[in-house]
């Protein structure tokens, strides 16, 4: 559908903002040295030096999505993929904090089956992708909405207005990003989204050791949160976004604890195949492969924590729901509404807290949720069929009525 002159106004401007705000971000970083200080990925350090076969049998293979491209960035080189058709709809997904792009891969797949055109990248620090040295260039919203617009521009299509969909950490990623960059959004699709969680659910020892940046030595706290993240063969802790959790005293009408322990946030999915012909290719594979190969991974793990906007962030939300309400009431084009999907046994993202605090920040007349039974903070990686099926409506402009409200519990499938 052809846009107004008036949007692609819009989308010049923004476009040219956040051209400027990478520069400015870029500058601050690069003035006083050639370039920020980065740490190389496995793509550098561990794969030049494996055979095809051990290529093949990576938990994280190069190959494991389609159109894949290396694209060089003054904060390291990262992982770009692409593929479907080139007039499809545009869908950029963002992965968690912990798993990377290939953790979206069955979710990419299906949409591609549906005509869209996909895109996904490993964040840096993350599966093939670089880090930068984050005493350096610390993992805030500054570097996340500069990765996003390098990724943008690496594609050799035209790639505005988008849908952006973000899981976990990514959901907190996007939801930051469209705040500062509502015309280049269309749709925005967050699943078990951070940025909202309450802080009460943070525990004291995470308190301690992430707020402890400068007095307690950086490669000790790397040590601890290592063997934290670590999944070894039995089960994979669930380490999107927050790695220790509150032994909250609330309960919920089930007599279960809002808060839950660190000991029930553990991936259902640990032992789950994200590549169905490789068996070493599990959420829980991946991870213990970052940890073993990827110097930046535990480093860019802490930083994330620290500096990323998963906490407090319900101002940038109020801009999001601030700007729909302009757009209806003026009838100008761009996103009308925010989804976002839930697991109801998600023990990080709680959903009944999520809902009441996005429908007070984003207005709630505009943001509808889906609330999928049965289903943990692995939601986005179990049940990537029904929520590309939601996508579809979205996109189709059917989106308000396959939603489906938490209070109507029982009407849990599309």
């Amino acid at each position: 559908m052809p846009y107004h002159s008036s949007w692609n106004i819009g989308l010049q401007l923004a476009a040219g903002g956040l051209a400027l705000s990478i520069l400015l971000y870029s500058s601050r970083n690069v003035l006083g040295s050639d370039a920020p200080k980065t740490i190389p990925s496995p793509l550098a350090t561990l794969l030049p030096h494996l055979s095809e076969e051990g290529l093949k049998s990576l938990p994280y293979p190069p190959d494991a999505l389609p159109g894949a491209r290396d694209v060089d960035t003054p904060y390291g080189c990262m992982r770009v993929y692409e593929w479907g058709p080139e007039k499809g709809h545009k869908v950029l997904l963002i992965h968690g904090i912990s798993t990377p792009s290939i953790a979206l891969g069955k979710l990419a797949h299906n949409l591609v089956e549906r005509g869209c055109r996909v895109m996904l990248f490993d964040l840096f620090g993350r599966g093939l992708s670089s880090s930068p040295v984050p005493s350096t260039t610390p993992f805030s919203s500054a570097l996340y909405t500069s990765q996003i617009s390098l990724v943008l521009q690496s594609s050799p299509l035209h790639w505005c207005p988008i849908t952006l969909i973000g899981y976990s950490l990514g959901g907190a990623i996007s939801a930051d990003f469209t705040s500062y960059f509502p015309d280049l959004v269309s749709n925005l699709i967050l699943i078990a989204p951070g940025g909202l969680i309450r802080t009460n659910h943070i525990s004291w020892k995470s308190r301690l050791m992430y707020g402890s940046e400068g007095w307690i030595p950086e490669s000790l706290i790397e040590r601890i949160v290592g063997r934290r993240l670590w999944t070894g063969p039995e089960a994979a802790r669930a380490v999107e976004p927050e790695p220790d959790l509150s032994q909250s005293t609330n309960k919920d009408r089930h007599g279960e604890s809002k808060g839950g322990l660190r000991a029930k946030a553990v991936y259902q999915s640990s032992n789950h195949r994200l590549l169905p012909h490789n068996p070493s290719s599990t959420v829980g594979g991946v991870v213990d492969w970052q940890i073993q190969h990827h110097r930046g991974f535990v480093p860019a793990f802490i930083s994330s924590i620290r500096h990323a906007p998963i906490h407090d962030q319900h101002t940038r939300w109020r801009i999001i729901g601030a700007d729909m309400a302009r757009r209806a009431q003026e009838g100008k084009e761009g996103m009308k509404e925010v989804h976002v999907v839930l697991g109801a046994k998600d023990p990080i993202i709680i959903a009944e807290e999520l809902i009441a605090d996005a429908k007070e920040v984003l207005g709630e007349e505009f943001v509808k949720f889906k609330t999928l039974a049965d289903a943990g903070h692995d939601v986005a990686i179990e049940r990537a069929d029904e929520i590309a099926e939601l996508v579809s409506d979205v996109l189709d402009g059917k989106g308000a009525n396959a939603m489906i409200l938490l209070h109507r519990r029982k009407r849990h499938r599309y």
